[in-house]
């Protein structure tokens, strides 16, 4: 009998072990994406980088006013001078520190940052998850839906990090996540700070200034769907996270503007308008930056993102305002795609009913496997608009049972009906009016 047992015995263990292996894999996906993301910056690093150079020449020139042979003045001349380094003050001076640390002007070390700010930028939106979904440790379909998008993602943004060397758009990006956490947690000077922040490494990232409506957090919303509401108590957050994100932004950019009025030149520069860019798809035909295209950028972002919140479809604050920079911008590059990627991370495993990453795998495919595709200008701007537009009808049209209905947060006042509290599904569990 005890000769019999033994293969029994054996035979079970070996068919325990592949579930808890997998029960492992979804419990500690940032091993599996940190090997991923390693594998990426192997394949990338030995040719990549090619945009690392303008931030060694903007740091140089910020803090020791020259750079090789270029002539004209730097410090807090720079943007009067050189109005084409779109790259924050908080960028160049990171790049400062980076490039004095490594050789090579820092770019090897840079790529290494870079990649790990974009795992941390993973990991901040596994923790929003996790805060506006608590079953989030518990449901294997979230584990696995997060880290097949975390790798998509990854993918990715390792062209960003490693591939260009946008340490602008790395930070910028890293900020907006971190904003949001902030803001659902209930915390609004990190928020504010976060976006300011993020808007002093990149000005683009004033199109997520939505997410300040956010900042009273979960507990203090009407119900955990119903995002800012009720606006009499979400009032001195907003106003609070609005303080600290207005004083972070203009310390780091009023002393430009104050110094050096001409620094204005560097609102009106202009880059080449794409043939693949989802600008022309629209039909804007301009060789380059229309006059209006900036600020309309940051209008309608703010304006898609407000509508999200008033929807009650908060988590698409972030894919929406990237989704409002992609169709208007003249560009075209790949480093734009991690900013859409964020938001549609965000959105699936959050926003909707089932978290798998639908719109992470389909913006991935549209932004960066199309161009693979085809030659066609045209077919590839046309492909972005269409991507954005798609997301766009979804997340505001779509129907309330394609949306993830959260339970209550514990501790959060919501309206008391007859039966009791009455939470965003309602007693029976449907969505009340």
């Amino acid at each position: 009998m005890t000769t019999d047992s033994r293969p029994a015995a054996s035979t079970c263990d070996h068919h325990d072990q592949r579930p808890g292996l997998l029960l492992l894999i979804t419990r500690r996906p940032m091993i599996v994406l940190t090997a991923w993301t390693a594998v990426w910056f192997v394949v990338l690093a030995p040719r990549g980088g090619f945009a690392w150079i303008f931030f060694v020449k903007g740091s140089s020139l910020l803090f020791s006013g020259h750079f090789a042979a270029h002539s004209r003045p730097g410090g807090m001349q720079l943007y009067a001078s050189y109005p084409g380094l779109q790259i924050g003050p908080l960028a160049f001076a990171v790049a400062e520190v980076i490039r004095k640390l490594g050789p090579d002007q820092g770019l090897v070390l840079a790529q290494l940052i870079m990649s790990v700010v974009g795992l941390l930028t993973v990991l901040i939106i596994r923790r929003i998850a996790a805060a506006a979904r608590p079953e989030f440790a518990r449901r294997p379909d979230l584990g696995w839906g997060f880290l097949a998008g975390g790798a998509v993602f990854m993918t990715a943004w390792t062209e960003l990090a490693v591939a260009y060397g946008h340490l602008d758009d790395a930070l910028a990006l890293l900020l907006a996540a971190l904003a949001l956490w902030a803001a659902i947690t209930g915390h609004p000077v990190l928020t504010g700070l976060a976006i300011g922040l993020a808007t002093d490494a990149k000005p683009w990232a004033l199109i997520f200034l939505p997410v300040l409506l956010l900042s009273a957090g979960m507990q203090r919303w009407r119900a955990p769907d119903q995002a800012a509401r009720p606006v009499r108590a979400n009032l001195p957050a907003w106003l609070l996270a609005g303080a600290c994100a207005a004083i972070v932004i203009a310390a780091a950019w009023l002393p430009f503007f104050v110094a050096v009025p001409e620094t204005v030149r560097a609102l009106h520069y202009t880059i080449a308008n794409l043939p693949d860019s989802a600008l022309r798809a629209l039909g804007v035909s301009t060789a380059r930056t229309p006059p209006w295209d900036r600020a309309a950028q940051i209008l309608i972002a703010c304006g898609l993102g407000i509508a999200a919140i008033w929807r009650n479809r908060w988590p698409a604050v972030i894919l929406l305002g990237a989704g409002a920079r992609i169709a208007l911008d003249p560009g075209a590059h790949g480093y734009y795609t991690p900013g859409i990627l964020v938001g549609a991370l965000i959105w699936d495993l959050v926003g909707t009913r089932r978290p798998l990453p639908v719109w992470t795998v389909i913006s991935f495919c549209a932004l960066n496997l199309v161009p693979l595709i085809t030659a066609s200008g045209p077919a590839r701007g046309a492909f972005r608009l269409y991507l954005v537009v798609a997301f766009t009808l979804v997340v505001l049209l779509g129907p309330d049972r394609w949306v993830w209905l959260s339970a209550r947060v514990p501790g959060a006042e919501g309206p008391v009906g007859p039966a009791g509290p009455v939470g965003p599904a309602g007693p029976a569990g449907r969505r009340t009016p």
